[in-house]
């Protein structure tokens, strides 16, 4: 059975994400979720992207190494920075060459970030993060995301989208700003192995933006769509968003 690592994405606590959680877990996936310490941190000045990786690498290290668990590496939104440099050196491909059980089968983006190495969140955008994050709040060194439900779920039943400000998290800001450690997709052993699920009404990340992203890795990419904006497919598409995810196992199985 493929084990299934979640990472959430910016702002949004693990319990956003349970009803999508379970739904996975009742289709007959083995379920693991990863957190990381720039999601309410503690220290928002020490809580980068690089720190993020570490604290995701050490989940997937443990289901790869110890547990010899075959990994899909879901990414959602800023994920997709931390949760890209976590695989990197674990693919399944690669062990299996060194006489190793387990690893990750691919890597599978929803809405998220695929950012070369060097390179920051808001450099990716011209330097500057779009103006509905909302620096220094409510301290230094942290931020917010304004207007939640029409930046992340614009379609959704405005009853159904309160769970998702009743989970909006701080989240510190040097995270955005950090560098992008070296990521897995752009290693020949990722090569075939990555997928993305486009939310094609997404005001957060434009499906532009996403489609971009891809083609600016030069590498070939597993593409699903969804008609969804940016946290819809946990809230109004959770089978619809669990039945692409086991069709992307089954492509990399």
């Amino acid at each position: 059975m493929t084990t299934v690592l979640f990472v959430p994405g910016a702002w949004l606590a693990r319990a956003f994400y349970e009803p999508f959680l379970q739904a996975l877990t009742v289709a007959g996936h083995d379920v693991r979720y990863a957190s990381y310490p720039s999601l309410d941190p503690k220290d928002p000045c020490t809580t980068d992207c690089h720190a993020d990786a570490k604290a995701i690498a050490a989940v997937l290290h443990r289901l790869v190494e110890d547990e010899g668990k075959d990994v899909l590496l879901f990414l959602h939104s800023y994920a997709g920075m931390p949760g890209a440099a976590a695989a990197t050196g674990l693919a399944k491909s690669e062990r299996a060459q060194e006489g190793k059980v387990g690893g990750v089968i691919g890597l599978l983006f929803l809405g998220a970030f695929v950012v070369p190495e060097g390179l920051s969140c808001a450099g990716l955008q011209g330097g500057n993060l779009p103006p509905w994050i909302l620096l220094d709040q409510p301290s230094t060194n942290l931020n917010i995301a304004d207007d939640p439900i029409n930046n992340f779920a614009a379609d959704v039943d405005p009853a159904l989208a309160r769970s998702l400000i009743a989970n909006l998290k701080p989240h510190a800001t040097l995270s955005f700003t950090s560098p992008q450690p070296h990521p897995a997709w752009a290693d020949e052993s990722f090569g075939g192995l990555l997928a993305f699920i486009v939310t094609t009404n997404d005001r957060a990340v434009p499906k532009e933006a996403q489609f971009g992203m891809m083609t600016a890795t030069e590498q070939p990419w597993v593409i699903k769509e969804i008609l969804s904006s940016h946290c819809g497919p946990f809230l109004n598409r959770v089978q619809e968003t669990v039945a692409l995810t086991r069709e992307i196992i089954d492509r990399f199985l």
